[in-house]
């Protein structure tokens, strides 16, 4: 059996995490458990564009694009901002049209990545089909949490 890698590890333990509070009564309706399985996705993974792991993230970046380290650390504050923001029920609409509009606008590196073979942490990266894939999962996860 291969290894999940460590981002799909976290991402079973937050819908876990999430499953189990909505069983203990802490989300009122179904609609949140996805909203708060992209919270903490998009925390966690913001804020580890500010360890280590950058470096990993700059692989990921296509050539033609200049700054690599600077994109990094803007697109990681970006989806921070946006867990911050999909918490707060005022500001929870407009945060995950812009967090889908994100995704959208991120893939090129997620499809440069499975394409040039470039490995996370000396993991394979997923398929282009697997990636986009888990796009559209997080994409329909925050339209069920955030937007309907």
């Amino acid at each position: 059996m291969k290894k999940l890698n460590a981002f799909y590890r976290m991402l079973v333990v937050f819908s876990l995490l999430a499953l189990a509070a909505k069983a203990g009564g802490l989300l009122a309706t179904w609609n949140e458990v996805p909203l708060w399985i992209m919270i903490q996705v998009f925390f966690f993974a913001g804020v580890s564009h500010f360890t280590p792991l950058r470096h990993e993230f700059v692989k990921m970046i296509p050539a033609v694009f200049p700054a690599k380290m600077l994109l990094v650390y803007v697109t990681g504050a970006l989806e921070i901002l946006g867990a911050i923001d999909l918490a707060d029920p005022v500001t929870r609409r407009f945060a995950a049209k812009a967090l889908i509009v994100f995704l959208i606008l991120v893939f090129p590196a997620n499809y440069y990545a499975a394409k040039h073979d470039i490995r996370f942490r000396g993991a394979k990266p997923l398929s282009v089909l697997q990636r986009g894939l888990v796009q559209i999962a997080f994409i329909v996860a925050l339209y069920i949490g955030g937007v309907a």
